[in-house]
């Protein structure tokens, strides 16, 4: 396993258990201390603090268990039942209706808003204020979610510096976009509404959100001062967000949230994911109505529908391994409940993509026309490639997760610069599929492995 070993994290003054060998009060002391800083309370077996002491002191295995096995002992029996993870308990991660449901209005709006702002502002602002809009949004997405959003009690911990956090999105990326000539002012009130979207519905306050996109939606269509009501409804979400944010300040916790470097590596991920998206021209995004959006629905809430199932990561994975050895635990199982979820997650996924795929087609008349099937293969493999990288990130495959996104963001680059295709679409299908490729081989080496995943799940890495 890699990881903190290789950078000496986790060792502390007393040095490793290796050195504090013929010490059996200190190496329990200090075993102690790793388990508790590691995972926030006392270990709950003897698998769980073994990989958690093997992963952050550099210990070998066996010696590992050794003191796994003592520590667990002196400790007493667990509270609860064997190998279970404490679930969030953030109650806004229990909305799954809230939130799909504001993701859905949230693409369907800014596509509504298309039209007004093509009439007043030109026929190219709003396709130009996405291209830049939407690659950084997803990029501060991603970055939250990894520092914050993504994990136990994180809304409490944005709570702690939320006001640093969003005074830089202002000063550092939106105020420059405001002087910039036509579409520069849109693309800087994009941002915010897209970001601030991540937050309310962590806050469990997305149906309300909701209202508020389809409000201005109706507001932004029936009048002559788009960027007027544009710039309302971005000061709202600003305000929600910080109403969101402060009284999450309640809820005391001595959670810790990620590292910098690891949220800095998942924003880049993820902007490029986003650039991806808005990477082939021929999709049309921002230049041809509603039809990309309704389009792109289907690879979006089967992409949710099969991020929200891979939480079961958290239950799954260690009830599976109860009582398992831990050589068992590291050998080669592709039968175990990390495959089985990971497929469960891709076949949902598919369904989701395929049925509402053709729902859309049959209703494209009385929706007004719709993009070309290849559109809809295209977001498929998007939304597909979006939940790998994903999961490559949330794993700490950071290296492999970039690799994968540089080489579809590339393709798709190089196919619309020298290849010309009569299938819209075609470019982003090639490049999410080459991105698809290069992501599997270390999702499944991972998956195919349950310590590894279970040292993942418990946020070890």
């Amino acid at each position: 396993m890699k990881g903190p070993r290789d950078t000496g994290r986790g060792t502390g003054p007393t040095g490793d258990l290796r050195e504090v060998a013929n010490q059996p009060l200190a190496e329990d002391l200090h075993a102690s201390a790793v388990l508790e800083a590691r995972l926030g309370r006392p270990a709950r077996d003897v698998l769980e603090a073994t990989v958690v002491l093997e992963a952050w002191t550099g210990a070998p295995a066996a010696e590992a268990m050794s003191a796994a096995q003592r520590l667990v002992q002196r400790d007493g029996p667990p509270q609860r039942a064997l190998g279970a993870i404490d679930p969030f308990e953030d109650a806004e991660h229990t909305s799954v209706f809230a939130e799909g449901l504001t993701l859905v209005l949230l693409i369907v709006s800014i596509a509504a808003w298309a039209a007004p702002i093509r009439a007043h502002l030109g026929p190219r602002v709003l396709e130009h204020a996405i291209r830049v809009a939407l690659p950084l949004a997803v990029a501060f997405q991603w970055g939250l979610r990894s520092r914050y959003l993504g994990r136990p009690q994180g809304l409490a911990c944005l709570a702690r510096d939320g006001i640093r956090f969003w005074v830089a999105i202002l000063i550092v990326i939106c105020t420059p976009l405001l002087f910039v000539p036509s579409w520069g002012p849109t693309a800087a009130m994009l941002i915010p509404i897209w970001v601030g979207s991540m937050i309310l519905t962590r806050r469990g306050w997305g149906l309300v959100y909701a209202g508020v996109l389809v409000v201005g939606t109706i507001a932004l269509d029936n009048s002559g001062h788009p960027q007027t009501l544009l710039a309302a409804i971005t000061a709202v979400t600003l305000l929600m967000c910080l109403a969101a944010i402060r009284t999450s300040r309640s809820r005391r916790t001595d959670a810790r949230p990620g590292s910098i470097e690891r949220a800095l590596a998942a924003a880049l991920i993820g902007g490029m994911t986003g650039a991806l998206l808005i990477g082939d021209p021929t999709v049309g995004l921002g230049v041809h109505g509603l039809h990309p959006a309704v389009a792109l629905l289907p690879s979006v809430i089967g992409s949710y529908w099969g991020g929200f199932y891979l939480w079961n990561f958290f239950e799954a994975v260690p009830r599976g391994l109860r009582g398992v050895s831990l050589e068992r635990a590291g050998s080669l199982a592709l039968s175990d409940p990390p495959m089985s979820i990971f497929l469960g997650a891709i076949l949902r996924l598919l369904i989701a993509v395929v049925v509402l795929s053709g729902l859309v087609i049959a209703l494209g008349g009385f929706l007004g026309g719709t993009d070309a099937l290849t559109v809809f293969i295209a977001f498929g493999c998007a939304g597909t490639f979006s939940m790998l990288v994903g999961m490559l990130e949330a794993f700490a495959l950071q290296t492999a997760a970039l690799v994968a996104a540089s080489a579809a963001l590339i393709t798709e680059l190089e196919w619309t610069a020298h290849v010309h295709s009569s299938s819209p679409g075609t470019a982003l299908a090639v490049g999410a599929a080459v991105g698809i490729v290069l992501s599997l081989p270390g999702l499944l080496v991972r998956l195919a492995h349950s310590g590894g995943t279970l040292a993942t799940t418990m946020w070890i890495q």
